[in-house]
């Protein structure tokens, strides 16, 4: 959950954010139960690693899993790629807790990933990750994709994957695992901010399905600003601004959004 203010509504009723995986040494099980006494865990739509979802089920704690379907679809892929002698290459960020999830049902008997992570769909940058892969680039690659991703950069990164799989004789198996609600929602954010001056985005800073969102509606030419809530508005953005439009990340409170429009509203009255 990348929200910061629902994040604090879950602090005041009594939940409390734990460490997770990679930032835990060791069980992330064990460490876990040594934070909590009692009461349950619930594992955030980020989704984790097979391992440290082992771990905490075995933990002795009540485990809920609240995993996104979207993304577990992800992980079941990734471990069956792997389970059928295929590399998986995911399209995302290195950093994001997603991605980081997915790779951890990657792993071989061994405990050995076979995966890769690729952040750049351009050309150059995937030919230096073929032609510089650790050992010759896997003959045979499954591509998937981080679910909140774009559609047409993960185009992009297929097509110069072709491009490449053309002069170096590899396999490759595609799925598409982008969040199709996602997409959608990018789709209608992109025709909006088609239509109007400027644009507001409301979202968590660390949330990759709002940055994305920004992103589209820049593509259109138009001015976008990454807001978390009502009280960053500032009215010199809607100076001669005839049509404003208002889009939110997926993880954005109903609340937080109603409270930007009601803001909009009156700066510009």
């Amino acid at each position: 959950m990348h929200n910061p203010h629902v994040v604090s509504s879950l602090q005041r009723n009594g939940v409390i954010q734990l460490p997770g995986p990679d930032e835990v040494d060791g069980d992330i099980g064990a460490a876990t139960a040594s934070r909590v006494n009692e009461g349950r865990v619930a594992i955030t739509a980020h989704g984790v690693g097979e391992r440290a979802m082992k771990e905490l089920q075995d933990s002795g704690l009540q485990i809920i899993d609240t995993t996104c379907p979207i993304v577990t679809r992800a992980q079941r892929y990734g471990q069956k790629f792997v389970r059928d002698g295929w590399h998986v290459v995911i399209f995302g960020d290195p950093g994001h807790k997603e991605v980081r999830g997915i790779m951890g049902w990657t792993l071989d008997k061994q405990g050995v990933s076979h995966a890769t992570i690729a952040s750049s769909a351009e050309l150059a940058d995937l030919r230096s990750l073929v032609d510089d892969f650790p050992g010759g680039f896997p003959n045979k690659i499954a591509v998937m994709v981080q679910t909140t991703h774009k559609m047409e950069d993960f185009a992009k990164f297929v097509s110069n994957l072709m491009l490449l799989g053309r002069d170096r004789n590899f396999e490759m198996h595609v799925v598409n695992t982008l969040c199709h609600a996602t997409t959608g929602q990018q789709e209608a954010a992109a025709a909006l901010a088609a239509t109007v001056e400027v644009m507001v985005v409301v979202g968590g800073r660390k949330s990759a399905n709002t940055r994305h969102l920004k992103e589209v509606c820049e593509e259109q030419g138009t001015v976008a600003h990454h807001i978390e809530g009502a009280n960053e508005l500032r009215a010199e953005w809607f100076t001669n601004v005839q049509r404003i439009g208002l889009t939110a990340g997926a993880s954005t409170p109903d609340y937080s959004i109603d409270e930007v429009e009601a803001r909009i509203r009156e700066l510009t009255s």
